[in-house]
């Protein structure tokens, strides 16, 4: 013990100079957890060879007699500790974040994405502290990473049995649960030659898979529930449980299954997968050759509804969504992150739709305005191809803008009443449409910035405009209090280019800006509620329809948006595939999955029925081949499945006998010498309470029935 107090007064580590002071104080690990990092990364190299970074220098070597105490109780790990700082006891967190985040010449790279994902905002607990605070917590119900590393630090039964705990970053598991490593799931594998992983099948997870669909045939929870007492990692089944839960309202349980499930499916992540490290990708825009970094987790996807990524991408966006419905905003941006990261240029699962939104909530503006500015996909495009997201989006446009006005403001609750009329004057045409086509990943504040970012919004997306204020009951035939130009809102809505006949659409993607900018206005039009901000926007459209009051003016504007409309955008492909099914239905309490998953979901139960409270999509083509060997396969599942129900009946058929066994006879002890009429009797009322009868009814049944047990049950039941 004296060395172990040693090890642990001397493992204080210099925090660096940039460390902000909401992030906690990083420290060397205490410990037997010392020895346990010690093992070093699992993370494969790089695919781009970097100088290794300076590795963290003891601070003194010999021990401090007067804080002795003291940093024994920082190291002992108890949340309950009196000296234990609250920013301390996330200090494996910390850890475990620099042993997985980067291997040896990645430091380099880190931070340099508008992706890049901290490890600190994947914790549900962290932001759920940070929220309520730890004295909200309920008595007994410490947050459980915190709960898992005091476990960890002790010596006993829990340490190397949860080895690969060290890795997990999407979910924790606390000691009550207790998770060992899931077997029976699918693997993930790198790609040859490039950075992308692939998502196969292995064989246990074939059977697993076949089995679970025989079990979903029966259209019974029950079967569902006995299926994962023998398979509790099957993430298909383990969605489907959670599904049926949180149509029930078992929203709690609905969200432990998913938490379950994203653990099974991280546990199969291979060893080189981590959205902290990140990777140099060479493209090209136009004919310039260009390079970009990007966290190491792009998947190579596919389109078979079969193919056994999809379950995984379905856990992501329930457990998404899960987490903003918990009230944590911040770990669902990051999960968000995490999935834009894993599939763009693709977005199957829409998820550019959530992402601002999740910006919003968390009151992470400078984050928003960084992504849609700074917005860039790894793959080669055409020269002129507009990738900005503020310029391609509907809701990234209007997003972006209140994002800047609230950073300007001071937040949404702020009480702040500037004067903006002389800014939003001086905005000029020239600011509006000199940056449609360039990404600025970095940009100073100006005082017009966000008047700037508002009126372009207003000229590429004017149908937006109309329906956030039919949103807010706003009265049309006034102007809001203060502002600088006394045009009602309908005036405005009749000038150009506000009014319809004068919008100008985009040629190729016109609809899906349509529903994108009905699911925003559904759930962001809220945000511009509030007299300065209603202001503000009826001030910027009243600048807009000025400047194309003036004919030279009009003109330079409607050529430059006439040159938006015909210019390709760098989510065009993901617009073109995956989100011709885009339902504003994904954004509202009834949380439809988009369609790609549910044709997934059908793929797993063998097409047999569609998910909980969803509709059934199209059917999958197949052969009489095909056919038949799924329906030999599920016949199989089936039987097999009803032989396990049958031994499970029988078995505890045989434990109520042997029970009933067991009480007549402790209720014939001492009675050795009385009769045989007396025995029987008593074996008989043994036999009638082990079917549920009182003690005193099945005496006085079997009396009236002179001994005879069938004709006791008939008069007990009559």
């Amino acid at each position: 013990m004296k060395q172990l107090r040693k090890l642990q007064n001397d493992a204080v580590v210099e925090a660096p100079e940039d460390v902000s002071d909401d992030e906690p104080q990083t420290k060397a690990p205490c410990g037997f957890s010392a020895l346990a990092d010690s093992s070093g990364s699992e993370l494969a190299e790089t695919a781009e060879p970097a100088p290794a970074a300076e590795p963290l220098r003891a601070k003194g070597k010999k021990k401090k007699k007067k804080k002795g105490k003291k940093q024994d109780a920082k190291c002992a790990g108890y949340p309950d500790s009196p000296d234990l700082d609250e920013d301390d006891q996330l200090l494996d967190a910390a850890v475990a974040e620099v042993a997985t985040s980067s291997a040896p010449g990645e430091q380099d790279l880190c931070g340099s994405s508008v992706f890049s994902m901290s490890k600190a905002f994947f914790s549900a607990d962290r932001e759920q502290k940070s929220l309520f605070g730890k004295m909200k917590m309920p008595k007994g119900k410490a947050p459980k990473a915190e709960i898992r590393k005091s476990a960890v630090k002790h010596r006993g039964v829990h340490e190397g049995h949860f080895a690969h705990y060290r890795r997990l970053f999407l979910v924790e598991p606390s000691s009550e649960e207790n998770w060992g490593r899931p077997e029976g799931c699918a693997e993930m594998v790198p790609e040859a030659g490039e950075v992308l992983f692939a998502v196969r099948d292995t064989r246990e997870y074939e059977m697993a898979r076949t089995e679970f669909a025989g079990a979903a045939m029966l259209h019974d929870p029950n079967e569902v529930n006995a299926f994962l007492m023998d398979h509790p990692f099957c993430v298909e089944a383990l969605f489907v449980l959670s599904d049926i839960c949180r149509q029930s309202g078992q929203h709690q349980d609905a969200f432990q299954l998913l938490r379950r499930a994203a653990y099974a499916m991280e546990c199969s992540f291979h060893g080189s997968f981590s959205p902290f490290a990140e990777t140099r990708l060479d493209f090209k825009r136009g004919d310039a050759a260009s390079s970009m970094h990007w966290p190491r987790v792009r998947l190579q996807l596919q389109e078979e509804e079969s193919w056994p990524g999809w379950p995984w991408l379905t856990v992501l966006w329930a457990y998404m969504l899960g987490l903003a419905t918990q009230g944590l905003p911040r770990t669902a941006l990051e999960v968000c992150k995490l999935v834009l990261a894993m599939t763009l240029p693709r977005d199957p699962l829409h998820a550019l739709v959530h992402l601002d939104f999740f910006c919003l909530r968390a009151q992470e503006y400078s984050l928003l305005v960084n992504i849609a500015e700074g917005f860039d996909l790894p793959c080669s495009l055409p020269d002129k191809t507009i990738l900005r997201l503020d310029c391609a989006m509907p809701n990234f446009a209007y997003s972006t803008a209140l994002a800047l006005h609230f950073l300007k403001s001071g937040g949404r609750q702020a009480t702040k009443n500037a004067d903006e009329g002389s800014a939003i004057s001086t905005v000029s045409v020239e600011d509006i449409t000199q940056s449609c086509w360039a990404r600025q990943e970095f940009q100073e504040d100006g005082p017009s910035r966000s008047h700037v970012a508002l009126i372009r919004a207003m000229l590429l997306f004017p149908r937006t405009l109309r329906p956030i204020l039919q949103e807010l009951s706003v009265s049309l035939v006034t102007a809001p209090a203060g502002s600088p130009y006394s045009t009602s809102w309908q005036q405005l809505l009749d000038k150009s280019p506000l009014a319809p006949h004068t919008h100008k659409v985009h040629q190729q993607h016109s609809r899906l800006h349509s529903l994108v900018s009905e699911a925003f206005v559904h759930r962001c039009a809220a945000l511009f509620r509030g007299e300065g901000t209603l202001r503000w926007l009826h001030a910027c459209a009243g600048r807009l329809t000025q400047m194309c009051e003036s004919s030279l003016f009009e003109e330079e504007l409607m050529q430059a948006r006439k040159s938006w409309s015909e210019a390709e955008l760098g989510i065009g492909e993901a617009f073109s595939k995956d989100y011709q099914e885009f339902n504003t239905l994904e954004v509202e309490a009834e949380r439809k999955p988009p369609a790609v998953l549910e044709r997934a979901f059908n793929s797993w139960v063998g097409g047999s029925q569609a998910p909980p409270g969803q509709g059934q999509g199209p059917a999958v083509p197949e052969s009489e081949e095909a056919q038949l060997q799924r329906a030999l396969r599920l016949s199989e599942a089936v039987a097999e499945a009803s032989d396990r129900r049958r031994l499970v009946e029988e078995q505890d058929a045989e434990f109520q006998a042997s029970l009933a066994a067991d009480r007549a006879r402790e209720g014939t002890q001492g009675t050795e010498g009385e009769s045989e009429p007396q025995d029987v009797n008593a074996d008989a009322v043994a036999q009638l309470e082990a079917m549920g009868f009182a003690k005193d009814a099945a005496q006085q049944a079997l009396q009236n029935a002179g001994g005879d047990v069938a004709e006791a049950v008939s008069l007990l039941t009559g």
